[in-house]
């Protein structure tokens, strides 16, 4: 299977987290632990995107016009993302089950509900003065399971693109998929 960007873009997309990973590394260093948390956030919602982004060609219900079709761009949650790589995971897709450790999935999505809520409490006066501590946690841990994401990604990209592999998603994988349509409900007499 061959990437369907052009060289080109990929070189400047390598370019483009380059110069995020940068940036959460000077917010580290400079103990912005709120920016840090934020750019790994959006630095796990690319990861993520760009990975299912991959795969769901492949699933009979994102090929259909159902809600993940006329998701093309970034807009599905990042639980969903992750939940579908953890489907895949689950069924024993190669490409997924080999780069990725499973209990990566659920730390991810707990990472990501614990930024959550600190944000959403950021100026709430009773965690005012914890602030910093929690945010410090927050990337540190975010940063260490990103390194992780990343180079499991690295290891997809590689399998996925190898000319030896064909990529198949399970169905088992697809029918927990919440882009499957519902069936419709027979009105009562």
């Amino acid at each position: 299977m061959n990437s369907t960007e052009s060289k080109e873009s990929r070189i400047k997309r390598v370019d483009m987290h380059k110069y995020f990973l940068d940036r959460i590394k000077k917010s580290m260093e400079e103990k912005n632990y709120i920016t840090a948390s934020w750019l790994i956030y959006s630095c796990f919602e690319n990861r993520y995107f760009r990975t299912v982004q991959k795969v769901r060609e492949y699933c009979a219900y994102c090929r259909s016009k159902s809600k993940c079709n006329h998701k093309r761009k970034n807009e599905l949650s990042i639980k969903t993302k992750i939940k579908c790589l953890q489907r895949l995971h689950e069924n024993s897709a190669d490409c997924i089950s080999g780069p990725f450790r499973y209990e990566l999935f659920q730390e991810t999505i707990d990472w990501v509900e614990y930024r959550n809520t600190l944000m959403h409490d950021l100026l709430v006066l009773d965690y005012y003065e914890e602030t910093d501590d929690m945010f410090k946690t927050c990337a540190e841990n975010g940063l260490k399971l990103l390194n992780e994401t990343y180079n499991s990604c690295t290891k997809f990209r590689r399998k996925f693109y190898d000319p030896k592999y064909k990529f198949e998603f399970p169905k088992a994988a697809m029918d927990g998929c919440p882009c499957r349509p519902k069936p419709k409900e027979k009105p009562e007499d």
